[in-house]
Parts: structure tokens; C-alpha cells; sequence
């Protein structure tokens, strides 16, 4: 029996096919998540978000603030200011250390530094808060929302390395403490507010 040959591809085609490749790949939207690789045992920190259609469209790596939560070792207040804190970090380091491609889309109707308002703001946020929570929280926390994802470090090592602790249990409960701390500094924050909105 004869075989079936191909043909030939038209290198036109394959040369257009190539360039929308490369376009769609510069492009962090049209990237999405994949579910094989979520699916791998490596992954199973990654807390998964679905569309209405049950596709994948956010996916978070669960860090050691989950992990107290989840077992009831951190309170949901305490929680919560972390990620109020991790939030402010985040603004304020968007668009430096080379992600300029993720920076948000400036309105052309706005002042061109509207941008750096918001990260000054962010920056002013921060500082209030840490200075609030003490210097040894704010060390800590700083440590552990800045320095540690940046090098994959293990937040065991981190509390050692800044309070010196070495015990596993004492280290989750300087953590505690300082996640505590930043919860009643921004308790303060929030109350001061208040009371300049009622004057």
C-alpha cells in the first residue's frame, strides 16, 4: 500500500504562524496557567482561582501567613493586615526591578506623575504602619514580604537569621507576634482616620 505524502508547508504561512507566536508570547495576558504543570506534586501550595467556564485564570502559591491561618494559629485580623501590607509593598515596587512591562497604563489625561503619587502614597503607608507595629516586627515583616520571595528564601531561615531564634515552634510565634503588632498598628491607623473624617 502506498503511503500518503505531506506536503510541503507554505513558508509564508509558517513565517506569519512564528511572528504571532513570538507577539503572543510578550504578551502576559494570553500566557493563562497550566493546568498539567499546576497539577504536579511540586505545586500543591498553589491555590487555584476558576472562571465561571472552570478555566484557570489565577493562580497564588500559598506562603507561610496561609499556612497559620489554616491552622488556626494566626488570626484572620492579623491576616489581613499582612496582606494590606503586602499589597502597599507590591504598589510600591511596581514598575521598578525590570517588570516594566507589567506596570499599569497611565491615562493620558492625568498628570504623567499621577503614577509615582500612587507608589509615594504606598511608600507613606508603609512606613506608618511599620513604624507602628515596632522596629523588631517591621524588621521581620519587611524581611519576609520583601527580601525572601525575591530569593526563594525558607522563612525558618529568615526569623533566625533577623531575631536569632532556632526553636520551630518559638520562631511561628515571633511571627505571630509581629503579624499581631501590625494588625493593632493599623487598629491605630484606621481609628485616626476615622476621627479626622467626623471633624
Amino acid at each position: 500500500m502506498a503511503r500518503k505524502r505531506a506536503r510541503p508547508s507554505d513558508p509564508l504561512a509558517l513565517a506569519k504562524a512564528r511572528a504571532e507566536a513570538r507577539r503572543d508570547a510578550a504578551i502576559p495576558a494570553t500566557w493563562g496557567l497550566d493546568a498539567a504543570a499546576l497539577s504536579l506534586p511540586a505545586n500543591a501550595a498553589v491555590v487555584t482561582t476558576f472562571d465561571l467556564a472552570r478555566r484557570p485564570t489565577r493562580a497564588r502559591r500559598s506562603d507561610v501567613f496561609d499556612l497559620l491561618l489554616a491552622r488556626g494559629r494566626l488570626s484572620q485580623r492579623a491576616f489581613d493586615a499582612v496582606r494590606r501590607l503586602e499589597r502597599d509593598i507590591a504598589l510600591l515596587h511596581r514598575g521598578s526591578a525590570g517588570v516594566g512591562g507589567y506596570e499599569p497604563r497611565v491615562d493620558r489625561a492625568r498628570s504623567a506623575d499621577a503614577f509615582n503619587d500612587v507608589r509615594l502614597d504606598a511608600g507613606r503607608r508603609i512606613e506608618a504602619a511599620l513604624a507602628l507595629a515596632g522596629p523588631a516586627s517591621a524588621n521581620l515583616l519587611r524581611a519576609l514580604l520583601e527580601e525572601a520571595p525575591a530569593q526563594g528564601c525558607d522563612w525558618r531561615a529568615v526569623i533566625e537569621r533577623h531575631c536569632g531564634e532556632r526553636l520551630a515552634d518559638a520562631q511561628g510565634a515571633v511571627l505571630r507576634l509581629a503579624c499581631e503588632n501590625l494588625a493593632g498598628a493599623y487598629g491605630l491607623i484606621d481609628q485616626a482616620r476615622r476621627r479626622r473624617e467626623r471633624v
